[in-house]
């Protein structure tokens, strides 16, 4: 008998358990996906999208800042000279960048390193080779206890390559090894604690290879350093958008929003919303996204042919985009030619009419957050600056 009560005890307690569990994760879905207010119309008799974070996607701490029509910010005139001169090195750059049609062999063969600017690097120099599994099977036995995002790297025996030890062939023989973790991710800026637990992993890497340990700053310029690009981060982490809404009693048809955003060159991606992929440059995935003004912000092509809406919502993350200005200028572009296909105007984000003179604005300042961040030395689309604010962030990748 007091068996049976305690196995129904037990049955009791794994039942709440599971019921807890699932009430939380349905807690957490609902807020992923109300998200941070982000665009906020002014009709009435619908309920507003509030929360539409998708480039880069959705996170529950998202509080991105939206450029607007209203800043003090003139556009920058410029002559022909400097508009030849910035489109010959957009060009320049783009040239030398590499694209992305990488396969899976030479993804594997890429040189990675450790990246100075976002990491805190210990090196773990050595004359002996070091085998790809023991070094990786000691990092792996600790990382767990780290939080942010890490990496251990080595220096090909023979080539001389630097490569992630995760992505190598097993029996790859290492000369130098570095241990990085990133100073900053969106949970913000690393502490002093997972500093210590990180060397520690180091040092028994270090104890196990029978190598010095080499940290390329100390903790304090590394706290230093995380604060700044924390202040980095807040600053510049924005979102550029326009709204094309239908004109007062009408709507669009799901089927007209398809064909008009199939013609502008946007497909339906994730999250059933359209984006305009970046098949070639540098940068996130993809350039821009479209999607319902309303609740709950995505599509459903089953209910194209029922579908109705009042808006419609364009908008990029300014960091993850390369030559943020261009693709602004891409984005309009589309916005304009979906006003012409479904015949709405365009609105910002209060859902006051958007004018020549707002849009050159939004565009000032964005040629000012991409100046500032070069000068900060992360460009807009390269890959610190995804790690920082674009999909990689947002998985902790």
């Amino acid at each position: 008998m007091d068996l049976q009560y305690v196995l129904l005890l037990i049955g009791t307690v794994i039942v709440a358990v599971i019921a807890f569990n699932a009430l939380d994760k349905a807690r957490l879905m609902r807020h992923l996906r109300r998200g941070a207010a982000v665009l906020r119309p002014r009709i009435a008799a619908r309920a507003p999208l509030s929360g539409l974070d998708i480039n880069p996607p959705p996170t529950a701490t998202s509080d991105k800042r939206h450029l607007s029509p209203d800043a003090a910010t003139a556009a920058r005139p410029k002559t022909p000279e400097q508009t030849l001169r910035a489109e010959l090195e957009t060009i320049e750059e783009m040239a030398t960048m590499p694209l992305r049609l990488r396969t899976v062999s030479e993804e594997r063969t890429r040189e990675a390193k450790p990246d100075e600017r976002l990491d805190f690097i210990l090196n773990l120099p050595g004359e002996l080779e070091a085998p790809r599994n023991l070094a990786l099977g000691i990092f792996k036995q600790h990382e767990y206890e780290l939080e942010k995002p890490r990496k251990l790297f080595g220096q090909r025996h023979r080539s001389g390559l630097w490569t992630e030890l995760a992505r190598d062939p097993e029996h790859t023989l290492y000369g130098e090894l570095a241990l990085a973790i990133q100073m900053v991710d969106r949970s913000g800026p690393i502490g002093e604690s997972e500093l210590n637990a990180f060397a520690q992993i180091g040092l028994k890497l270090a104890d196990a290879l029978h190598r010095p340990t080499k940290f390329a700053t100390s903790f304090e310029q590394a706290l230093a350093r995380a604060r700044e690009i924390q202040a980095f981060c807040e600053a510049y982490d924005v979102i550029a958008g326009v709204n094309v809404a239908a004109r007062e009693g009408q709507a669009f048809k799901g089927r007209a929003i398809e064909l008009a955003a199939r013609k502008a060159g946007m497909q339906l991606g994730a999250m059933n919303i359209f984006q305009l992929k970046n098949e070639i440059s540098p940068g996130c995935s993809h350039l821009f996204s479209l999607a319902n003004l309303y609740e709950p912000g995505a599509f459903d092509p089953a209910q194209w042919d029922t579908f109705e809406t009042g808006g419609l919502a364009l908008f990029m993350s300014v960091p993850c985009a390369h030559h943020p200005p261009a693709v602004f200028d891409k984005m309009i572009d589309a916005a304009r030619g979906l006003c012409e296909a479904l015949g709405g105007g365009l609105f910002d984000q209060d859902m006051r009419p958007l004018t020549r003179e707002g849009l050159a604005v939004i565009r000032g300042q964005i040629e000012i957050i991409e100046d500032k961040m070069r000068a900060f030395g992360i460009v807009p689309g390269e890959e610190t600056a995804l790690k920082l604010f674009g999909e990689n962030a947002a998985a902790g990748k």
